[in-house]
């Protein structure tokens, strides 16, 4: 009853008290108070009393900014009214001051102090204050996530930390201490950090950390990416002698961590392999042991390990199996071709290879050097130049590596046979258009009779060509890649034997050059090539450079002039690399690129540097018909660094050029042709030689050899001087 009614006069005066104080003067200046969280903190209010007699009665409040009713109120020796969030924390200390206890963050604001007092003299006095209080506080979390989270491969996941403090926290993201900022792969905002495009990588520990002025709070969250496994130990080659046991070795890690491992021989399952899956063992870690291993068991060994999530990897590794030196499949009978050399061969299988095979001829050891004509070879097969009745017998083999050897073969009979022989062959050279139709004849004959195959010379053709039952080459729709040599043979148990021809194809783009030579100097470099096959028309060529450290869009492309195979590149950088290919054109298309040559030009020297060797074509290159023949009349070429030595004349009659005369006086400037056959046409050109140099071919001369006779030869008629 008595707490009630000093509440209600305290509440009365208190309106009474404020209007005097606005009469009689301003109160205190606030004071600031700062204090840490947990620590004890004084909010001082003074009380003046009057000069003379006894202090009155009064009452203290305090009142928080925000707050409508007074959180503490003291009256006399009665128990203080506390506001339920300062309760046990608040009391008065000395007369009307606040003592706190356990200061929170949210204690922190805008607090006043009142004293009334209840006598009539109220108004006479100057009392109450305001205080801020403000509480610094370390930094502490309000939200974190989970110290293990999970998130699929190929996925996103987002992590976020709330932290509260005064002054407010930044907070910030590390990953294994490497602190993290906005990019691509992640993405930070408001204490949230966001991983995208989640790949194994991204897996490990990321550290959430809360900073300010007043210390700092750390949380550590782990990322676990659920994917299909990663090889972190991959098999290794491994050799092994025959029974003894084999381990590969492969360890992978995932998450979820539920692994199995399988292995395959040859791509094929250990455990479906009849032989095989008897001897061997997967241990739960992934070991693969091989137990008692025999020259069967190499090859390749593939691990593959899962966990039923994506797709599982792989890593192979091979055993080679060492064992002596061994016979397999040693044939009952040998047959040997009559009139053509042959071979008595030792199908010999050993690991390391075999170093020797020796021979016995019907029980006794064979001296094969003993006999004419016949050459141990090095795999240990014996070579026959000419095989006579004198080599029939019965033959057996024993082969020796550093391992020795497992024994000696079973007896093989030799017989001389008959080999298979051509009964149609093809003709030299074929030319035919793109995309028509061909048939090249080719049949054999023999005891047993013979199997035909069709084989291309170089690089495969993958057009659609098959060899026909009679033995001959269809093509369907010939192509480009037709183009070449082309070999037919015809095989039976006796030997093989080959007959080849040349395809042109006609109406193509034309074909890569080859033969590549690039010549350097300090600033220039002279590229020479050997053109390909032209496709039937006219083609033309460009040179292709860059530096070496350039990229591949760094190309750039020099025009030749018609005519010549070679390029005087200029204007390089000394002790620089640099690359070259060349292109060939013609009116249906380009060419592959020729092979890159890669060259460095040369440094500035210390001496004097030697002139860039050079020599050109010979020019104005003619053919006049004569009593004595064809006289060929030329210049000497227009630039060349050194004396001519000689000259080369080459002439043909078909597609291929042969040289007429390769020593012709670098003096001389004709030429007599003599002896040609009769009617026909014939082309010729000249080449100079300087020094190790050849240059470019003249021009091509052509005349008919109509009434002139006899075989191509020549003559060099007396020097002569002549005009272009």
């Amino acid at each position: 009853m008595i707490w009630y009614v000093a509440t209600l006069i305290a509440s009365v005066i208190s309106t009474r008290g404020l209007a005097a104080q606005a009469a009689h003067g301003l109160r205190e200046e606030p004071e600031f108070v700062t204090a840490r969280a947990g620590e004890s903190v004084v909010l001082r209010c003074d009380v003046i009393h009057p000069v003379t007699g006894q202090p009155p009665p009064y009452v203290v409040e305090w009142f928080k900014f925000g707050v409508p009713i007074p959180i503490f109120i003291k009256f006399g020796y009665y128990p203080p009214h506390v506001d339920p969030e300062y309760a046990g924390r608040a009391s008065l200390h000395d007369k009307a001051s606040l003592r706190l206890e356990q200061v929170r963050s949210e204690d922190q604001g805008w607090y006043e102090c009142k004293v009334l007092m209840l006598d009539q003299q109220y108004d006479t006095f100057h009392n109450g204050s305001w205080v801020h209080l403000t509480i610094n506080a370390p930094p502490t979390f309000t939200e974190t996530p989970p110290q293990y989270i999970e998130a699929k491969e190929g996925g996103s996941v987002t992590m976020t930390c709330t932290a509260f403090g005064n002054p407010k926290p930044i907070v910030t993201w590390l990953k294994e201490g490497t602190l993290l900022g906005a990019s691509g792969k992640y993405q930070v905002s408001d204490g949230s950090l966001t991983v995208t495009s989640v790949s194994r990588e991204d897996r490990g520990a990321y550290t959430c950390r809360a900073y300010s002025i007043q210390g700092e709070a750390v949380h550590t969250t782990h990322l676990l990416v659920q994917g299909p496994p990663f090889i972190v130990s991959p098999p290794e080659n491994i050799t092994v002698n025959i029974s003894q046991d084999a381990l590969l070795t492969c360890r992978a890690e995932a998450y979820p961590g539920n692994l199995t491992y399988t292995w395959y021989w040859q791509d094929e399952n250990v455990y479906f392999q009849n032989d095989l899956k008897l001897r061997v063992r997967i241990l739960i870690d992934g070991t693969l042991i091989i137990f008692r291993v025999k020259p069967e068991d190499a090859g390749k060994y593939t691990c593959v390990p899962s966990n039923s999530l994506g797709r599982s990897p792989s890593a192979s590794a091979y055993l080679t199996v060492q064992y002596p030196a061994r016979v397999l499949n040693m044939p009952p009978v040998i047959y040997v071709p009559v009139g053509i050399h042959g071979y008595i061969r030792c199908p010999v299988d050993a690991e390391p290879p075999a170093t020797v095979v020796k021979w016995n001829k019907d029980g006794r050891p064979l001296q094969v050097e003993k006999n004419l004509g016949w050459t141990l070879m090095e795999d240990g097969s014996i070579r026959i130049e000419e095989a006579t009745e004198e080599a029939l017998g019965t033959y057996t083999c024993v082969p020796y590596n550093t391992l020795g050897t497992m024994g000696q073969s079973a007896p093989a009979r030799l017989v001389l046979k008959d080999p298979p022989y051509f009964t149609v062959l093809p003709g030299w050279e074929y030319r035919q258009e793109a995309g028509r139709e061909l048939l090249i004849p080719c049949a054999a004959a023999g005891d047993p009779f013979p199997v035909i195959t069709w084989r291309k010379v170089g690089k495969p053709s993958r057009s659609k060509h098959n060899a026909l039952p009679s033995g001959s080459l269809q093509f369907r729709a010939l192509s480009k890649e037709d183009h070449g040599e082309w070999e037919c043979i015809a095989t039976n148990v006796v030997t093989s034997i080959t007959a080849s021809t040349h395809l042109t194809v006609i109406g193509t783009s034309p074909h890569a050059p080859g033969s590549v030579r690039v010549q350097v100097s300090m600033t220039t470099a002279n590229v020479s090539w050997e053109p390909g096959y032209d496709g039937g028309f006219e083609q033309t060529f460009s040179v292709w450079m860059k530096r070496a450290q350039f990229g591949p869009h760094d190309w750039l492309s020099l025009p030749v002039p018609p005519g010549p195979s070679w390029l005087l590149v200029d204007a390089l950088e000394p002790e620089t690399a640099y690359q070259f290919s060349v292109l060939a054109q013609n009116k249906l298309g380009t060419s592959a690129f020729s092979e890159v040559v890669t060259v460095n030009t040369l440094a500035f020297p210390i001496t004097t540097p030697e002139p860039l060797v050079l020599v050109t074509p010979p020019r104005c290159l003619t053919a006049n018909r004569t009593q004595q023949g064809v006289l060929l009349s030329w210049l000497p070429p227009a630039n060349h660094s050194f004396p001519i030595d000689r000259y080369i004349m080459e002439y043909r009659v078909g597609e291929h050029w042969e040289t007429l005369d390769a020593a012709i006086p670098g003096t001389d400037g004709d030429f007599f042709a003599k002896d040609l056959s009769q009617d026909t046409w014939y082309e010729f050109r000249v080449l100079a030689v300087m020094q190790d140099l050849i240059s470019e071919p003249s021009n091509i001369a052509g005349v008919s050899s109509t009434g002139l006779g006899g075989q191509v030869a020549g003559q060099r008629p007396r020097p002569s001087a002549h005009l272009c």
